[in-house]
Parts: C-alpha cells; sequence; structure tokens
C-alpha cells in the first residue's frame, strides 16, 4: 500500500547450520500501527527507512546496513506522555545494534538515547545511556514534569538489567482536579485465537529483571495546585528494588502553602508529597499529606488534606473534638458557629459545597477575588458604629502584615487596621478609627477608635 514500500529478497536454511542470506529494503509509515495502537490510546508517526542485510547461519547471524527515523512522533493519550521531533539512527554491526542516535524533543527541551545491544550475542548484552535536557515528557491533567537526566541502562536482556542514574526536577506541577474528567478508554484487544496474557507472577518468573538504582532530586518549584490548595514543594527520592516492586525512600516537603477555603486563605503547617503507590488507577499518581491549623481561645481546628491526587480526601477535625460545622466556623472566622453573621453562614455553605465538588452562590466570594482582596465580609453587632452591621476588606500586603478596613453600614465610624506577625505566636494589631458609638461594652474587636495591642496564641 502507500504507507508501506518494502521489498525482502534472500534464502532461509530449515535447520539452524544452513546458510542464511536474507536482505530488505525500503520504507514503512509507522502510522500504518494506529488501528492497533488506537484501542490503547496511543498514536505513532514517521517514516522508517531500512536497509539491512543478514548473513552467516540462523545459530549465528550477523547483520550489516542501517534502519533511519525521520519526523516521529509518539503520543500516549493515556499517560499525558508525547515525544515529537524523533530522529533515530541504529546501525547493524555483526552481531551488535549500535544506536548510533536517538533525539526527541520533549517540550521545549529534548531527550537523547545511545548505546549498543548485542541482539545476536549470548544473553543479549545491553549498555545505553538515557539523557535529558530540560524535556517534559509527561504533561497530563494530573501532572507536568520538566527534568534533567543522566541515566546509564546495563545488563544481560535475558537475565538483568539494572537502571542507575540521576534525575533533576527543575520544575513539576500536579494538579488537583475539583472534578476528575473522563479519562481515555484503555482497551484489550484480543482477536479470536489468540491466548489470554499471562499472569503477572508467571512472566515475571521467566522474564527479566529491571533493577532500580536513581535518584530524584527537586530543588522547589514543585508546585501542588488544584481544589483549594496551592503549595510549592522540594525534596529528593531514591528509588531502589526492581521495577516490578519499587522501594521509594523520601518524599517532597513544603516549603509554603495555603489553602483557600470560601475565598479565605488558611497556612498550612505540614505538606508532603509521596510517590509511594500506583494510585486508583494503577498509574503515577501522587500522595498527599498536608495540614492546616487554627487555634482560637484554646480549640485547634484542622483541616487535612489526604488520599492520593486523583481522589484527595479533606477532612476536619478538633482538639477538643467539635462537630464539622463548628471546625468550619472556627477555621473560617475565628469564632463559635452559633455567633456567625447569615452571610458567614453562607459562606460556610459555599465551603462545604466547593469542596463537594459543586458549585455554590457566593456574591461575596466573587467580589473578593475580582477586587483582589484576602477578607470582605459583612460583620454583625461587633463592628463599629451603634451596635449594628459592618463591612470589613483587607489584605494580606507580604508574607505577616494584614491591612484592612471596617465601615459601619450606619456610616457612624470607620477603622483602618493594621495586623503584623511577630512570631509564629505574638502579633501586633494597631487600630486607627474615626469615633462612633458602641452598644454594650467596648471590647478590641468593636472599639471605634484608636487603639495598639498584643495578641499571643499558644497551642496546648
Amino acid at each position: 500500500g502507500p504507507k508501506v514500500g518494502l521489498t525482502a529478497r534472500g534464502t532461509v536454511p530449515t535447520d539452524m547450520k544452513g546458510p542464511l542470506a536474507v536482505r530488505a529494503d525500503g520504507s514503512v509509515d509507522l502510522s500504518l500501527a494506529n488501528g492497533i495502537l488506537g484501542a490503547s490510546g496511543r498514536e505513532a508517526k514517521g517514516l522508517l527507512r531500512i536497509a539491512m542485510a543478514v548473513a552467516g547461519t540462523a545459530a549465528q547471524p550477523r547483520a550489516t546496513g542501517r534502519v533511519d527515523l525521520t519526523g516521529g512522533e509518539v503520543q500516549d493519550f493515556a499517560q499525558g506522555v508525547r515525544l515529537t521531533d524523533i530522529t533515530a539512527g541504529i546501525v547493524a554491526a555483526g552481531d551488535r545494534i549500535v544506536i548510533e542516535r536517538f533525539d526527541a524533543k520533549a517540550g521545549k527541551g529534548g531527550l537523547a538515547l545511545a548505546g549498543s545491544v548485542g541482539a545476536f550475542q549470548p544473553g543479549i548484552p545491553v549498555a545505553l545511556t538515557f539523557t535529558a535536557h530540560d524535556a517534559t515528557p509527561i504533561s497530563s491533567d494530573l501532572i507536568t514534569a520538566t527534568m534533567n537526566a543522566d541515566m546509564a541502562i546495563k545488563g544481560m536482556a535475558t537475565q538483568r538489567i539494572d537502571v542507575s542514574g540521576s534525575v533533576t526536577l527543575p520544575e513539576v506541577e500536579v494538579n488537583i482536579p475539583n472534578a476528575m474528567p473522563a479519562s481515555v478508554a484503555t482497551l484489550d484487544v484480543v482477536r479470536p485465537g489468540d491466548k489470554p496474557p499471562a499472569p503477572v507472577s508467571a512472566t515475571r518468573q521467566g522474564g527479566m529483571v529491571v533493577g532500580l538504582d536513581v535518584h530524584v532530586v527537586s530543588p522547589g518549584h514543585f508546585f501542588v495546585r488544584g481544589h483549594g490548595l496551592d503549595a510549592e514543594m522540594a525534596g529528593n527520592l531514591h528509588v531502589t528494588g526492581e521495577a516490578s516492586a519499587p522501594v521509594v525512600e523520601g518524599g517532597f516537603d513544603m516549603r509554603r502553602g495555603n489553602f483557600n477555603l470560601a475565598a479565605i486563605d488558611l497556612n498550612f503547617t505540614h505538606g508532603r508529597v509521596a510517590f509511594n503507590g500506583s494510585g486508583v488507577a494503577h498509574k503515577l499518581d501522587p500522595t498527599l499529606d498536608f495540614q492546616a491549623d487554627r487555634n482560637v481561645s484554646g480549640t485547634t481546628a484542622r483541616l487535612s488534606v489526604g488520599g492520593y491526587a486523583s481522589d484527595p480526601k479533606i477532612t476536619f477535625s478538633s482538639i477538643p473534638s467539635l462537630p464539622q460545622d463548628q471546625v468550619l466556623a472556627l477555621l473560617l472566622f475565628g469564632k463559635s458557629a452559633q455567633d456567625l453573621s447569615t452571610t458567614e453562614l453562607a459562606e460556610v455553605g459555599a465551603a462545604l459545597a466547593s469542596l463537594a465538588g459543586g458549585s455554590s452562590f457566593d456574591p461575596l466570594g466573587t467580589v473578593r477575588k475580582s477586587l483582589g482582596l484576602d477578607r470582605l465580609q459583612l460583620g454583625g453587632g461587633s463592628g463599629v458604629g451603634n451596635g449594628g452591621a459592618s463591612l470589613e476588606a483587607g489584605k494580606y500586603v507580604m508574607r505577616g502584615v494584614y491591612v484592612g478596613a471596617k465601615q459601619a453600614t450606619s456610616g457612624s465610624g470607620t477603622q483602618a487596621q493594621v495586623q503584623v506577625d511577630l512570631t509564629k505566636r505574638l502579633k501586633l494589631n494597631t487600630t486607627v478609627g474615626t469615633g462612633g458609638n458602641v452598644t454594650g461594652f467596648t471590647t478590641p474587636e468593636n472599639d471605634p477608635g484608636s487603639s495598639v495591642g498584643l495578641l499571643y496564641q499558644f497551642d496546648y
């Protein structure tokens, strides 16, 4: 057909000692295989030119010639793998196959493979090197990774191959979707007359063993985002054992991070991303372990994010134990649920809806985001003025420094507030007010005038 222009001629012996003389010349369009690859969510492109000859005997064949690939492209839609502009040159040198070059573009960078395989030697010895520079071979809805690598692949293909070296990850982004997209269907095609695949254990006993000794380092710019989470990680992994049962030591610890819950940012006190599992879909799926705490009057409210990136689990707890709505109220507003205003109760409902992956009516949150504010809320009788409602807006101008303003809806008083985190537990509060009337006792929260104070919080 138009995609295959290949001729083969020669003689093949009927026994292992007879003379062998076969030659193949021509070209093959790799897209010809897409009818089979497409069932598994894969695709291939490129033109393969073949000029090969095999002589000797069936017991001791010797090959000459070369195979060249131009315009190659490989995609795995399910895993998010894409290699483009693949160029390869493979030379047959007697009992060895030499990979002169195998270069591919992966994102803005590229990767390369070179070395030799003793195809007709006892045990099939393998000696390959793999390098990558600013390559992005994986880019999916779950994870996008840029890598630099220097790896060695050595051993006997019929027995054991060892993969060793180092991988540096200059930039990684793990995305936690609010709702998982429809995944690419992977079909296991079985044709009439085909034998079912052997169990993994049976294949493993008589097959090749792949040993691992790989160091993975992330100096930073390892971001975990989505579902309200925004964190930067750094760390390293050491992967040993065998490919069928890898042993992963280490992980990536949080440098900084926060959780946006109903447009209110909660700072994480602990965070870790590990790769110690295959996930619910048996594919590359990082595990999550994040925790945000807030202490209010001796009660610690806690938000935890765990599970896999594809299936995160968000839970609430407190010390001492409180109902879920009480924990949410403490996390969001720093006060008990019974002290919340009508608008704040709506914010709690919006938070629950967003965590469930649904949409919610949240007008204040929409305005807050459009104005670029960190806080925009309506208060009840504790505001300035005659004990009526008040509107508060503010923003963290830098880490640990909050600047805000509070205006009574009656127009009788205005306050400007600056809060500085001096230490982890000690805060400096400064307010400047225009005055106004207060119903009941004056407290630091509803004082309409000017004040300076210190707030100390301690977890116990």
